[in-house]
């Protein structure tokens, strides 16, 4: 190597090093159409992503071809999510660029974004628990979604929690009668309202320690409960639109919320859902995704039983005598029946 070319050497790496101090370490906590703030020591930085990390670069196959990139292809989505740790470049004003991922979280929570129209998948990263907001009326509640939900709760290896909201404009007697078989099938049922201030500790406790997303139809009090449960974060309240009976959705993008107390938790706060992704989540396991039905897999007299038609049948059985609540086998039958791809709400 020529003294100039050491010279060169030595001056590329110094700059890598000037580059590497000037690097902040952080955690994504909030994502939207291709900006992202990232909290680090020094404060939030909205935040762009560098090109290259986009690019998925392919090389020869011949062990003989030279280790030139081929094609540098670029994916389709971003390859960050909230709650992943990245390094961000500052670049004054309070922006930066994500440079590196750091650490991916896990138990990755996929649904299609609303706002980019079907088929564009977003993610958050870190979630272990969801809690299906539902509100007791005004909307009443869709229990089909919530069916939907706890399937994909199941499907990826999350607690569920049920959040009942508005209670105190009363809940109707057939509600509390289904809320039953819910608690019968081994999920937790809390009853809040703003208003009066019902739950909101019982639900605190119950994010204690655990990354939790919220997730229901927009007008069911979502961000009312946050404001409830920490009222720094802030979030706009939505009101239900007297002309459709649906709530406007006042989130735009995925927020991470760190919660204060001693036992700490976060929240991850996502947009309005118009569409939910479950891919192939459940193909060949939907049975195994209603808790109830577990205690009769395997007892059907043919072992690939849909549990929707055939003879001897165990699920059915149990449902015929009251073992498994009717209703949340209707929508198995719904869900079998393809609306377990993508349940349009």
């Amino acid at each position: 190597m020529s003294a100039k070319q050491s010279l060169s050497s030595l001056d590329s790496d110094q700059a890598s090093a000037d580059s590497a101090r000037l690097l902040a370490e952080g955690m994504i906590i909030e994502g939207s159409r291709g900006l992202y703030r990232v909290e680090t020591p020094d404060g939030i930085l909205l935040c762009t992503i560098r090109g290259r990390l986009r690019k998925q670069l392919e090389y020869p196959i011949s062990a003989s071809a030279h280790k030139r990139v081929q094609k540098a292809v670029v994916k389709n989505h971003d390859p960050v999510a909230v709650g992943d740790r990245v390094r961000v470049l500052p670049t004054g004003g309070g922006n930066g660029v994500i440079e590196e991922v750091v650490a991916h979280a896990g138990g990755a929570f996929t649904r299609l974004d609303p706002q980019r129209g079907q088929g564009k998948i977003r993610s958050v990263s870190g979630i272990d628990q969801m809690i299906a907001v539902f509100a007791a009326r005004e909307p009443s509640p869709h229990l089909r979604m919530l069916d939907r939900f706890l399937v994909l709760a199941e499907a990826q290896g999350l607690a569920a929690l049920i959040c009942i909201n508005k209670v105190d404009l009363g809940i109707e007697p057939w509600l509390a009668e289904r809320l039953a078989a819910y608690r019968a099938a081994g999920y937790a049922v809390v009853l809040t309202s703003v208003a009066s201030g019902e739950g909101i500790a019982e639900l605190r406790e119950r994010l204690a320690g655990r990354t939790s997303a919220f997730l229901g139809p927009s007008g069911v009090g979502k961000s009312s409960l946050l404001n409830a449960l920490q009222p720094e974060l802030g979030q706009r309240v939505s009101e239900v639109s007297g002309s459709t009976g649906k709530g406007r959705h006042t989130t735009t993008g995925t927020r991470f919320f760190p919660l204060d107390g001693p036992d700490g938790g976060s929240i991850a706060d996502t947009a309005g859902i118009r569409q939910l992704a479950l891919g192939k989540a459940a193909d060949g396991r939907l049975d195994f995704y209603f808790p109830e039905f577990r205690p009769f897999l395997g007892a059907c007299h043919l072992s690939d039983c849909s549990h929707l038609h055939e003879p001897a049948c165990a699920v059915r059985a149990a449902v015929a005598n009251g073992a498994i609540d009717r209703g949340r086998y209707e929508s198995y039958c719904r869900l079998y029946g393809g609306e377990i791809e993508i349940a349009a709400f």
